[in-house]
């Protein structure tokens, strides 16, 4: 009797957010895209994407405890390395799909910079209430 094949159950929309939120950070995503080629020390990624040390250690410990790279000790030093070869995989992918839609992600105003100010708890209804003060009564 032959074994039926069992997919993995699909994660929920939720996550699958979380991880392309996480991919949009611009340093977590060069960091990864660094790992690509091979694996490196924490010293060594922060110099080639141009962290300071401190920031890029707090970005791989977030890489780190989402899964996506995955860190080995040598001596005095740390080597992170991509923790699976569907992350090459998917930054491969991004880049195939970017180069057929590149101008026109680049012109869509949709995708902006994060306003952080808006991502406060209750910045909308500060904004809400400020924008019906300028209101004429």
């Amino acid at each position: 009797m032959v074994e039926p094949i069992r997919l993995a159950p699909r994660p929920s929309l939720e996550i699958e957010t979380k991880l392309h939120r996480g991919l949009a950070d611009p340093s977590r995503l060069a960091i990864l895209r660094e790992l690509r080629r091979g694996p490196l020390t924490a010293g060594q990624l922060a110099s080639l994407v141009g962290l300071t040390p401190p920031r890029a250690s707090n970005h791989l410990r977030c890489l780190l405890e989402c899964g996506l790279v995955t860190i080995e000790p040598r001596g005095r030093y740390n080597v992170y390395r991509l923790a699976d070869p569907a992350v090459g995989r998917l930054l491969d992918a991004s880049a195939r799909v970017l180069a057929e839609v590149a101008p026109l992600i680049e012109a869509c105003l949709n995708y902006g910079p994060p306003n952080r100010r808006a991502l406060r708890p209750g910045a909308t209804e500060i904004h809400l209430a400020a924008s019906e003060g300028d209101r004429p009564a």
